[in-house]
């Protein structure tokens, strides 16, 4: 089917927000589509939730046990179809934001992927952090690829998610998809809702930092081996 999605949702202890995740992209996906959860080791009853999703668009793959990375990367193992997007356990979709990017898509054959802006929603107990507050109703395609619809040609272009990366493999995958000249077109719809919680991994303010820095090192030395500029660019 021409334009049929898979949107990969990877799992680990979401018992808390998955079902709400789930729901709001069943709402926007066709019959056709595909609403792929890797589910990863867990301590709380997130298996159980994954095993009552009764949807023939839902499919349920264990995951590796080896972190965010690799969930993603057996996601699009499985994925089938030619738009794919990317959905963490505790954010969601905002209403007509699917069907807006897929049409953004479908009337410029030119372009590799869209995104439209994060919007942001502070849970009790979550930190405000000024860095996160500063990116509501922003586009920031790189720091989070949740934003995205992507075309499955362009993704295939390289080789997945770096899965010795435990922060910044958003930023690093989409680094290395501009590299293969990726053309992408920014939409004027809210494409995510990034919740942020007080178990939320970028809590770790000094691990992001530190990740954002080897990512930095690991695209100049791309760069280097290209024979390109040795700045960050």
């Amino acid at each position: 089917m021409a334009n049929r999605t898979s949107v990969i949702l990877p799992v680990r202890n979401g018992a808390k927000f998955l079902t709400e995740a789930v729901a709001s992209a069943l709402a926007q996906l066709d019959a056709a589509d595909q609403l792929i959860v890797v589910w990863d080791l867990s301590s709380d009853n997130t298996a159980a939730i994954v095993a009552s999703f009764d949807d023939p668009r839902v499919i349920a793959v264990e995951g590796p046990g080896r972190g965010v990375s690799a969930a993603r990367n057996v996601g699009l193992s499985f994925a089938q179809g030619e738009l794919i997007a990317f959905l963490d356990h505790d954010d969601f979709w905002p209403s007509q934001r699917h069907m807006i990017m897929r049409k953004a898509l479908a009337d410029d054959p030119q372009l590799d992927a869209v995104f439209g802006r994060m919007r942001i929603q502070l849970e009790p107990g979550s930190t405000p952090w000024k860095w996160i507050l500063e990116l509501d109703g922003r586009h920031v395609p790189g720091p989070n690829l949740g934003t995205g619809l992507f075309r499955r040609s362009l993704l295939c272009q390289i080789d997945g998610f770096d899965e010795s990366l435990h922060f910044g493999e958003d930023l690093d995958y989409f680094d290395r998809l501009k590299e293969t000249g990726m053309r992408f077109g920014l939409c004027e719809v809210d494409g995510l809702i990034y919740r942020r919680h007080e178990a939320n991994c970028t809590n770790d303010q000094r691990a992001v930092q530190n990740s954002t820095f080897d990512v930095i090192v690991r695209k100049m030395a791309r760069n280097r081996a290209r024979g390109g500029s040795s700045g960050p660019g």
